[in-house]
């Protein structure tokens, strides 16, 4: 997994792509959110939540991308594959260990400057392939829910993203489940007093 990732990551610099190019690709995208991103997004950051987007895409892309949503904020933190750019802004690598859906694990987040400066006791964990579930493995955490999203081969699927997964939404659903779930997290710590 790690020598295909690597080689298209290679393609990338073969290719000489520069930020500007990818910048016009993520401003010309037809990418949609499902329903209740945006508020979701904003709950998280009304409350000032600590928001981690962990992936094995392109940092840029996705923080472009969230830009471009409305949707960054300071409690929105991306750890994923940063393109390093040269004078002239043409792509000639990545910082650091590329981030793969193999290794997309806790190991990664604990080596990261992010992780140094929080500590978190409990996290609602979202993803969308059976590997993702392992994201928060090796942290120490009291609580964690898992969410899955599984958009592809339903009926394939089903039973061993349920045996993985806390929640499963199929087909694209809407993200209401999740939103819900955070505010009676909210409600709950404000109970708490944890805010």
């Amino acid at each position: 997994m790690e020598k295909w990732w690597e080689s298209i990551n290679a393609l990338l610099v073969e290719s000489m792509v520069t930020k500007g190019q990818v910048k016009r690709a993520v401003d010309s995208s037809q990418l949609a959110f499902r329903p209740r991103f945006h508020s979701e997004m904003k709950l998280l950051r009304d409350h000032q939540l600590l928001t981690l987007v962990f992936s094995a895409g392109l940092y840029d892309v996705i923080h472009w991308t969230l830009d471009r949503e409305a949707a960054a904020s300071d409690n929105v933190h991306v750890v994923s594959n940063v393109m390093k750019f040269d004078a002239e802004e043409i792509i000639e690598g990545f910082c650091g260990d590329i981030i793969h859906p193999m290794n997309k694990t806790a190991r990664v987040l604990i080596d990261s400057p992010f992780w140094s400066h929080h500590q978190r006791r409990n996290v609602l964990l979202l993803g969308d392939s059976r590997g993702d579930v392992h994201m928060a493995d090796g942290l120490e955490v009291e609580e964690i829910i898992c969410i899955g999203f599984l958009n592809v081969h339903v009926e394939d699927s089903l039973d061993k993203y349920i045996d993985l997964y806390d929640v499963v939404l199929t087909n694209d659903a809407s993200l209401s489940p999740v939103e819900n779930r955070l505010q009676q997290i909210v409600k709950g710590a404000k109970n708490e007093g944890s805010f």
